[in-house]
């Protein structure tokens, strides 16, 4: 009937082992999940790591200093040696031409001072006829193959900004350029308003002597230790 089928017992469900209380899980020992590591084994890898870091940073190192080195060179080379030569000879150069107005065999030049306010004060005078003869000659194309190496060869300059002193030398270079045309028409008296930057030799002086003061550092050349160098080199 109905009412039996009510009282009928419910099945009962099956509790797998597992999950009875007081009864723990069963865990796998630590122990035996870790390899067992044979130091013959290991030490050779590890050794062989340990060279391949230090084989690559040796060749890094070698690298860079190859660079260094052949940066310095060609700074030396291609700028600063040649622009050295060409300021030394014009700053020599002006200084014979005062001597010989001046009448000085003296290795100075007091008389430079009285020299250009004579060029200025009488532009048909001996002064001023010396001074065109020597800026058409020597003094302007020295100073214009100086002009060009520091515009060519501008990337290997020190530093991230270029000096004001070679600027200077560049702008003085254009501007008389227009001088010496205006000397051809007839306008003597005409003067460039852009000074020779008087302290360029002595900066480019500084500049190459620091400069070989690294090569030689680079080079194993100071007399102090390998390591001493290259420590020295960021002093430079």
């Amino acid at each position: 009937s109905c009412f039996s089928q009510r009282l009928s017992p419910t099945p009962s469900l099956s509790v797998p082992p597992s999950l009875h209380l007081g009864r723990p899980h069963p865990r796998r020992s630590d122990t035996a999940a870790m390899p067992n590591l044979d130091p013959t084994t290991v030490m050779p890898i590890l050794l062989a790591c340990l060279s391949y870091v230090f084989t690559t940073l040796h060749t890094l190192r070698s690298e860079q200093h190859k660079s260094l080195v052949s940066r310095v060179s060609q700074q030396l080379q291609s700028l600063y040696g040649p622009l050295l030569a060409c300021v030394t000879a014009s700053k020599s150069s002006y200084e014979a031409m005062v001597r010989q107005f001046s009448g000085s065999a003296t290795d100075q030049c007091p008389s430079a001072a009285d020299f250009r306010a004579a060029v200025r004060r009488d532009p048909h005078g001996p002064a001023a006829c010396a001074y065109r003869q020597w800026v058409r000659e020597v003094l302007l194309p020295l100073s214009a193959k100086a002009a060009d190496l520091i515009i060519a060869r501008a990337d290997l300059l020190e530093g991230t900004s270029i000096e004001p002193t070679l600027l200077q030398l560049v702008a003085h270079v254009s501007a008389y350029k227009v001088i010496l045309r205006q000397w051809e028409q007839g306008a003597i008296d005409q003067v460039s308003a852009i000074s020779y930057p008087d302290h360029i030799h002595e900066w480019i002086s500084r500049e190459f002597s620091r400069l070989k003061r690294r090569q030689a550092a680079l080079l194993g050349l100071s007399g102090s230790g390998g390591l001493m160098r290259l420590a020295a080199y960021s002093k430079l």
